[in-house]
């Protein structure tokens, strides 16, 4: 048998293959034995007698299992060389069918990269065999690794998904680590080339040994005498396996017509399952997260909250209802609130008795928190008629208290979220933090709904705020030239006076910048009507203290026409010692 304590020969024979074994707690070892005394004579075949899916699911967790071969590998050897190896799994999403009729490259998306966990001791099986030419064995090492088959970024047919693993042995690692900071030349290596020795026997040079090394003339690129090469071993060719999606899931907004004096959602949440299943699925779980907010849900009774057992083509609607948290009392011209609701959902997939898979769908969206609209705004009067009159009008906030009874919101010092409404028929919301760090970018997030009757296409500028100029102007003192003596002779006053020029060159100062907009450029649009729009307005603070911008201005591309918006969030920035929570 060979000796393997060289680094080259340990993955000289390696075979490298992954399997998606059908039931979810097998016993891997227990079945690769069972298939090696059926006779199996190689990995593939070997990895082929045991249960392995056919159908995956997207949004699910997945156990795979990495399987590398080595070929008559000694305890020693593979004890040595084992903690130095890094095994990857990949997982693509392709079409079998392109390969077949169009190209022999089909198109792919990874879906899935991830590294075998080193505190995890791998499964080890040896197998023991004679032959003809004698004696020798083969270690099988197996490793789990957890996966998350998520959706494919490109649109495929007929998805299917091929795991492709790989090894790589870097067995150097352990001699740097053992001495990383030895500079000394290793011993037994030649020093560089002496050029002046021919001269060292010149008689005028008496009692000198001239020396230059001809490293400080040539280039030399030094011998890798202490590092070991590094080895690759991959998979050859994965096995396609087809994926379909277990379930869809989506949520619907209606508003509450009422007066009151906080606006009102209800969300309705909808699972499907697809008719690509011939199972069960347990929806177990369903979690709403609001920002800002409370949620309380509206279908707790018994068989319509979390379990519930589903069969193909089954739509499940979960009923909640969305109530904003205010941070101070709405104006009449801050109608929109904008929440960040965050969902997830989860099931498990009953294929079999033994094979369970559990899938999850989280996404994030953005909740618009209208002002309830007064329904007694009327038609405009033949009396009075306005070419930019408003559909409706909103209610202010003391009529809806009036009308619920309710307390006023409270009111604090500082805001972190304005809304304002232009008369381009657009909405805009920013939200973002009002404590921020000197020196350290923060962002506004911006949200636009387009309540007009037609598409827009908008720019975003952020003017910043100058300083006010000195009211204390120059005092005008009579000029030599004005009162000379020579105004009978027809001599003009001076158009420009000396010292009025040095008064104001002496009084300019330059301005330095408090709050810089490092959003440069920004471009919304098109927007349907109807639609919204979610971005983000990068700002950096200069100085300490409260920041304001001037404005943001809105430029509507088709028609050029502007809009300033004056009502945005405070700013208050600290220095670093001044955050709390700052060392």
């Amino acid at each position: 048998m060979p000796s393997l304590d060289i680094p080259g020969q340990f993955l000289r024979h390696a075979v490298l293959d992954t399997v998606v074994p059908h039931a979810s707690n097998i016993d891997l070892e227990a079945a690769l034995a069972k298939a090696l005394e059926g006779g199996a004579d190689d990995l593939t075949s070997a990895l082929s007698l045991i249960p392995q899916r056919s159908l995956l699911f997207f949004d699910e967790f997945c156990t795979a299992r990495i399987v590398l071969r080595l070929s008559d590998c000694s305890q020693t050897s593979l004890k040595h060389h084992l903690p130095n190896l890094e095994v990857k799994l990949d997982i693509f999403a392709i079409d079998p069918a392109e390969a077949v009729s169009e190209n022999p490259t089909p198109t792919r998306d990874l879906i899935f990269s991830g590294v075998v966990s080193g505190q995890e001791e791998p499964l080890v099986v040896v197998n023991e065999f004679e032959g003809e030419t004698g004696s020798g064995n083969h270690v099988y090492v197996i490793w789990s690794i957890e996966t998350f088959l998520r959706r494919p970024r490109i649109r495929i047919q007929h998805p299917s998904l091929i795991f492709i693993a790989s090894a790589s042995l870097n067995p150097s690692d352990s001699q740097q680590q053992e001495s990383p900071n030895d500079d000394y030349l290793p011993p037994l290596i030649p020093a560089s080339t002496n050029i002046l020795h021919p001269l060292s026997t010149d008689k005028a040079l008496n009692k000198i040994d001239p020396f230059l090394p001809a490293s400080r003339l040539l280039r030399v690129v030094p011998a890798q005498y202490s590092e070991d090469p590094i080895y690759n071993v991959q998979q050859q060719s994965g096995h396609p396996i087809r994926v379909v999606p277990a379930a869809s899931a989506r949520i619907r907004y209606s508003r509450l017509n009422s007066f009151s004096g906080r606006p009102t959602t209800v969300a309705s949440l909808d699972f499907e399952v697809t008719p690509f299943l011939n199972c069960d699925v347990l929806f177990d779980k369903a979690e709403l997260r609001l920002s800002d907010g409370k949620i309380e849900t509206l279908s707790d009774d018994p068989g319509l909250s979390p379990p519930i057992i589903c069969r193909p083509r089954d739509d499940v609607t979960l009923m909640y209802k969305l109530t904003p948290e205010y941070s101070q009392d709405p104006s009449p011209s801050t109608t929109v609130l904008v929440s960040v609701l965050d969902i997830s959902l989860e099931a498990v997939i009953k294929v079999s008795e033994d094979c369970h898979p559990r899938i999850l769908m989280q996404w994030r969206t953005n909740i618009d928190f209208s002002m309830v609209l007064n329904p007694t705004f009327g038609g405009p009067s033949q009396a009075l008629q306005r070419s930019n009159r408003p559909a409706s009008l909103s209610m202010a906030p003391n009529q809806a208290n009036v009308s619920t009874g309710g307390p006023p919101p409270s009111r604090s010092s500082l805001r972190d979220r304005a809304s304002s409404i232009t008369d381009m028929g657009v909405t805009i919301s920013f939200s973002g933090p009002n404590r921020v760090e000197v020196g350290k970018p923060f962002s506004w997030e911006v949200f636009i709904v387009n309540r007009s009757t037609s598409a827009r296409k908008f720019a975003m500028i952020a003017i910043p705020r100058r300083k006010r100029a000195d009211p204390r102007g120059h005092v005008a003192r009579p000029s030599s030239s004005s009162i000379s003596s020579r105004k009978e002779d027809g001599v003009a006053e001076a158009v420009t006076d000396d010292n009025i020029v040095h008064a104001m060159q002496k009084s300019v100062a330059g301005q330095e910048a408090e709050l810089v907009c490092l959003s440069t450029d920004m471009r919304i649009g098109p927007l349907l009507p109807g639609t919204c729009y979610s971005t983000e307005l990068k700002l950096l603070p200069l100085a300490v203290g409260p920041l304001h911008l001037e404005a943001v201005r809105l430029v509507d591309a088709n028609s050029n026409e502007t809009t300033d918006i004056r009502d945005l969030p405070d700013i208050v920035a600290f220095d670093r010692k001044g955050v709390p929570g700052a060392e």
